[in-house]
């Protein structure tokens, strides 16, 4: 009862491939076709059929991604001079997922040159914005933080000299509690032939107490408004080369990063006056002013 078969050889520049078929099939292969190869073929068409067809599901449809987009405007609040200053893109309203909702918390960073006119000289200080409500198409912004450009740093770090460095934390008036960082550098007395100036260590403990005494001080008697233009000035490391003369003359004074620990509960009455334009600071007027004396 076993049936009865035979075996052929098809060869490949690879290896060999070796196939065994029924001798019925055979024989009437070689009637109707008198070949092997054309019976071979004609039964294998149409045996899978998705190669006809193709990959399965074809080609996808291509959107662009900004065409899901929307736009949103950023306000700066009321210590700085420029109210707009940059854009950012949200992905629609889509289901449960708002936009205006999901852009809150986002921290934007900008330099303080493109948030104050006439201020390229500063842009080596970088000021970290938080988005906390959207009205419209604008983004309510709020002090998050401030930091220095690599660069910048690098200019004051030569030789020859001692780098003073402090820190501390204090709460606002208006609540926000701040952690400051300050740097600073020994310079040369005004009759100095000594080529170094290096300080002694229980001089870079009186200096770098001198430093933490007057952040804590100017942090506690101000609001984070006034905080930010004292910021703007550099008046914090002014006080600080006046005030630690006596101990070692000191050079390029810094309040390097400011970061924001806790914030207050958001108000948005609160929010609103400091981005009210009734509020801005009268900077520019001052400048005119002295512009005017100068000619």
């Amino acid at each position: 009862n076993v049936k009865e078969s035979c075996c052929f050889f098809f060869f490949s520049s690879r290896r060999r491939h070796t196939r065994f078929l029924p001798v019925s099939w055979a024989r009437r292969c070689v009637q109707e076709t008198g070949t092997w190869g054309q019976k071979s073929s004609e039964m294998t068409i149409g045996k899978n059929k998705r190669i006809s067809r193709g990959k399965k599901g074809g080609k996808k449809k291509t959107i662009d991604p900004l065409s899901r987009k929307e736009w949103f405007e950023f306000r700066a609040p009321v210590p700085f001079e420029k109210r707009f200053f940059g854009k950012t893109c949200v992905t629609r309203t889509t289901g449960q997922k708002i936009a205006s909702e999901v852009i809150k918390g986002r921290v934007v960073e900008a330099t303080l040159a493109d948030l104050n006119n006439n201020a390229d000289n500063l842009a080596w200080r970088k000021i970290k914005l938080q988005i906390e409500d959207v009205q419209g198409r604008n983004c309510l912004t709020n002090f998050h933080g401030m930091d220095t450009t690599r660069d910048k740093l690098c200019q004051f770090i030569r030789k020859w000299q001692t780098m003073i460095e402090a820190w501390v934390e204090a709460k606002t008036l208006d609540g926000y509690v701040l952690r400051l960082f300050c740097t600073g550098f020994t310079t040369k007395g005004p009759n100095q032939r000594k080529r170094t100036s290096y300080a002694r260590h229980s001089q870079v403990k009186q200096i770098r107490r001198k430093m933490m005494d007057i952040m804590t001080k100017e942090v506690t008697t101000s609001t984070i408004t006034e905080l930010i233009k004292k910021f703007n000035t550099e008046s914090i490391g002014e006080q600080i080369e006046t005030a630690c003369k006596q101990i070692y003359p000191l050079q390029n004074v810094i309040v390097r990063k400011v970061k924001t620990l806790r914030k207050p509960k958001g108000d948005i009455g609160k929010l609103q006056e400091l981005h009210d334009e009734r509020n801005m600071p009268a900077i520019l007027e001052e400048d005119e002013a002295k512009n005017l004396l100068k000619s």
